[in-house]
C-alpha cells in the first residue's frame, strides 16, 4: 500500500521569459484552452480537462520547470502527507495557486518540486464546443519526462510513497536502468524518469494527449506554414516505448512539449510484467521506425526551480 495516496497526475508549472509570446505559441497556435491571464501567470487546459488548469505557464527571468502537481484522493491525504514526508526527513511548504486553496510543496530526493493538492477549481466544459477545438486539439495533460543523478532512489520514492509503479524501462550496457516509465492510473505512463550525470535535476518536457495522429500532423503543418521549422525539434514518429505516435515542440525558451497518441492502457496492474528494453533494441525503443534522434533531444534539458529560493538551479 503505498503512504501517500494520489490519484493521477495532474498539472505542470513552466516558466517562461514573455507571457505575451507564450500565450501565441500555446493558445492561438497550438490550441490549449485558456483558462485565465492573471498578471504573470497564464492558466491554460485541454479540451477534455474542466479543472482550472493543467498547464500553468510562469513569467520569470529564465525558462525550465517551476512544479509537477498531483491530486490526492481524500482532503485526509495532504495531513497524511505533511507527517510522512516529515518522518522521512522532507521539509513541505504550505502552498497556495489559482484554484486551488490548500496544497503542500516538497522536493523529491532528487529535487524535484512536487505539489499535492485535492481540490482545484473546476471551470467551464468544453468538451462538445467544437468551436472552441483549435490548433493540435490537446485533450488533457498525459505525463512528464524528467532526468535525475539517481534514478534507482528517485523510483523508489515514488513507488513506496504514492504507488506509482513501473511499466517499461531502458537498460544500459551494464544492465542498469537509464529510463522507467512510470504510472498510477493505468496509462502507458505518467512520469518518465531519465538518467542523469549531473548533479542537479533536469526537466525533459510535459506531453499531451490528442485523440488522433492527424492532430500530430496538424501541429507540423500549423508550425511549419508560420516559418517556424526550427520549433519542431523531433517526429511526426512512432515511440517503440509505450507505442504511441508523437511529435516534440520547444517553444521560443526552449521549454519543449510533446502531443501524443494511440498509447495503451494497462488493465490489470497485479499482472503487468514490465517491458524491458536492451541495448541491442536501441534502433527500436525510441523510436519504432528506427529514425534518427535529434541531439538536442538527448541532451538539452531545462533546468528546474529551487521551490525554497525561487531561483533556477544552475548546472
Amino acid at each position: 500500500m503505498p503512504l501517500i495516496n494520489i490519484s493521477r497526475l495532474s498539472h505542470v508549472a513552466i516558466r517562461v521569459t514573455d507571457i505575451d509570446k507564450a500565450r501565441n505559441f500555446y493558445v492561438d497556435l497550438l490550441g490549449f484552452i485558456e483558462t485565465e491571464k492573471d498578471g504573470d501567470n497564464l492558466y491554460l487546459r485541454g479540451r477534455h480537462e474542466a479543472q482550472h488548469h493543467s498547464l500553468l505557464l510562469k513569467k520569470a527571468s529564465s525558462p525550465g520547470l517551476s512544479y509537477i502537481g498531483f491530486r490526492v484522493t481524500e482532503p485526509k491525504e495532504l495531513d497524511k502527507a505533511k507527517e510522512v514526508l516529515s518522518n522521512m526527513g522532507i521539509y513541505t511548504m504550505k502552498f497556495k495557486e489559482k484554484g486551488v486553496e490548500d496544497a503542500i510543496l516538497f522536493e523529491t530526493p532528487n529535487g524535484i518540486p512536487v505539489v499535492l493538492y485535492f481540490d482545484m477549481e473546476y471551470v467551464e466544459d468544453v468538451r462538445m464546443k467544437f468551436y472552441m477545438h483549435k490548433g493540435a486539439r490537446p485533450v488533457r495533460l498525459a505525463h512528464v519526462n524528467y532526468v535525475v543523478k539517481d534514478i534507482e532512489a528517485e523510483y523508489k520514492f515514488l513507488n513506496e510513497v504514492f504507488g506509482i509503479y513501473e511499466t517499461e524501462a531502458f537498460l544500459d550496457e551494464n544492465g542498469k536502468r537509464s529510463v522507467i516509465w512510470t504510472t498510477k492510473s493505468g496509462a502507458s505512463h505518467e512520469v518518465a524518469i531519465a538518467r542523469s550525470s549531473r548533479n542537479v535535476p533536469g526537466f525533459h518536457h510535459e506531453t499531451y494527449y490528442v485523440h488522433e495522429v492527424s492532430d500530430i500532423i496538424r501541429v507540423a503543418d500549423i508550425l511549419s506554414s508560420e516559418g517556424m521549422w526550427d520549433n519542431i525539434e523531433r517526429g511526426p514518429g512512432r515511440h517503440g516505448a509505450t507505442e504511441g505516435y508523437y511529435i516534440y515542440v520547444r517553444d521560443f525558451d526552449k521549454n519543449r512539449v510533446e502531443f501524443y497518441a494511440q498509447d495503451y492502457i494497462v488493465l490489470d496492474p497485479d499482472k503487468w510484467k514490465p517491458i524491458i528494453w536492451t541495448p541491442e533494441q536501441i534502433k527500436y525503443r525510441s523510436d519504432f521506425w528506427a529514425r534518427p534522434i535529434p541531439e538536442s533531444w538527448l541532451r538539452e534539458w531545462q533546468p528546474v526551480e529551487d521551490p525554497k529560493t525561487g531561483q533556477i538551479r544552475s548546472w
